[in-house]
């Protein structure tokens, strides 16, 4: 109960330990898109909206994530996530849509990177109803990376560091290809971002 209670506080902090807890909590949100796939036996994705979400309004890009899935259709009169909509397979938003704290950002050369893109159709973003093209961190239902999205990392850091598109200090989280294994790496100085 303690550690759940610190993490508005740590949130607070100035410098690398307000980074490190923000590092703990997308390590975690992975984690537990891994395990929705795992769970679902169908692919499950943090979704990570960039420049190019179209709908997503302008401050929330580079800045939101959310975990999702699509629902489980078993065939075609039953569906295990109880959707009473057959007509598309639909999406499922498993986490609120959570935003980083203070002036961090994703790294916008790190998600351009990601080749997985969807358009979860339903889904509700901030600031619009509407879904459009977005790049995601996929996990399979063995655990791994889907699509081998995700193999290059995750970069963020602070926009009063990025400087011409290059980042003079990143928080770095790192994603193994076939066991979906999520750790946060640390600090990784001059970098393009």
């Amino acid at each position: 109960m303690l550690s759940v209670a610190a993490v508005p506080v740590m949130r607070g902090l100035g410098g690398s330990q307000s980074s490190r807890a923000t590092a703990q909590i997308l390590v975690s949100a992975l984690e537990q898109a891994r395990t929705a796939a795992i769970l679902s036996g169908t692919n499950a994705y943090l979704a990570l909206p960039d420049a190019q979400t179209t709908t997503m309004n302008a401050t929330n890009r580079l800045r939101t994530y959310a975990i999702l899935r699509h629902t489980v259709d078993q065939d075609a009169n039953n569906r295990d996530d109880f959707q009473t909509n057959f007509a598309h397979p639909g999406w499922i938003l498993l986490s609120k849509w959570e935003r980083l704290p203070g002036d961090l950002l994703f790294s916008s050369n790190r998600l351009t990177s990601l080749t997985n893109r969807i358009t979860p159709t339903g889904v509700a973003f901030p600031g619009n109803a509407s879904a459009s093209a977005m790049p995601v961190i996929g996990f399979s239902p063995g655990g791994g990376l889907a699509d081998g999205s995700g193999t290059n990392g995750l970069l963020f850091a602070s926009s009063a560091k990025v400087t011409n598109g290059i980042a003079a200090v990143a928080d770095r989280i790192d994603i193994s290809l076939y066991s979906g294994r999520v750790r946060y790496t640390g600090i990784i100085t001059n970098t393009n971002f």
